[in-house]
């Protein structure tokens, strides 16, 4: 069941207060398709991601939301996509096969300790979901080469979803293959990658940090042309890979 229209506007103040500014035309707008259907005892789990633009999608890029709802539905799994946000990158309708729940809290292009990471800490902040898929870092690697510095901003970054959400589940993905032959690509990602890791010393007695990772085994013809994203294909192993990642830290249950 989607959070209601009072609790969207309660958000985009929230996320006003904060910036002072929100240009962004999707925020508060009502979401194309729900979770799956839920009785008054359900007590469905409700799941943020947080990412950039592969996690946002766009026009010709399905993003792994696609299919994770479709596994979460296959599963039995009751769930609620939450967020402030609900459109593809560049405004376009997604090119999904199948309806799916549409919420989330992605900005493309997002910079870690920017202003998109304020409007995620919001975000969590107001709508409390008990878990959060993160794949951030990767425009920072890529706009500074500076893996160092992109890790201590990300610890920070979780420590403040912690505060906001003090027993919050947070999933950290590493960053996906490249094949550019480039210092970001070759040396920055693996070292940031490495720094990943190790995020699970940032769990507390309430809020488990747990590494996801997204690299290993990923086959770079999964890319698209623009060496940034997957193909639908590799959408659907990402999917797969967040979907055991829920199960092993206990946020679902399949019973498979």
């Amino acid at each position: 069941m989607m959070r209601s229209t009072l609790l969207r506007w309660f958000i985009l103040f929230t996320m006003l207060a904060l910036s002072g500014s929100c240009s962004d035309a999707d925020v508060g707008n009502s979401p194309t398709t729900s979770s799956p259907e839920m009785t008054a005892t359900d007590s469905p789990v409700t799941i943020m991601h947080v990412g950039e633009g592969l996690t946002q999608g766009g026009r010709d890029h399905s993003t792994y939301r696609c299919f994770l709802d479709a596994m979460l539905r296959d599963a039995d799994i009751a769930f609620d996509f939450v967020g402030s946000r609900q459109k593809p990158a560049d405004g376009y309708d997604y090119t999904c096969p199948t309806d799916f729940d549409q919420d989330h809290e992605a900005w493309a292009r997002a910079r870690v300790g920017g202003f998109e990471t304020e409007m995620m800490t919001a975000s969590v902040g107001a709508l409390q979901p008990d878990v959060a898929l993160i794949h951030l870092g990767s425009e920072d690697v890529w706009m500074t080469g500076d893996p160092e510095g992109t890790t201590e901003r990300l610890e920070l970054f979780i420590t403040r979803l912690q505060a906001a959400s003090p027993d919050i589940t947070l999933l950290v993905a590493s960053m996906i293959p490249c094949v550019t032959p480039l210092p970001w690509c070759t040396d920055g990602y693996p070292a940031l990658n490495d720094a990943l890791a190790s995020f699970s010393n940032l769990s507390t007695d309430e809020s488990t940090v747990m590494f996801v990772d997204m690299h290993t085994g990923m086959s770079t013809d999964l890319l698209r042309s623009n060496n940034l994203s997957f193909t639908d294909a590799g959408d659907e192993m990402m999917a797969t890979r967040w979907m055991a990642a829920l199960e092993e830290s206990g946020v679902i249950t399949t019973g498979g």
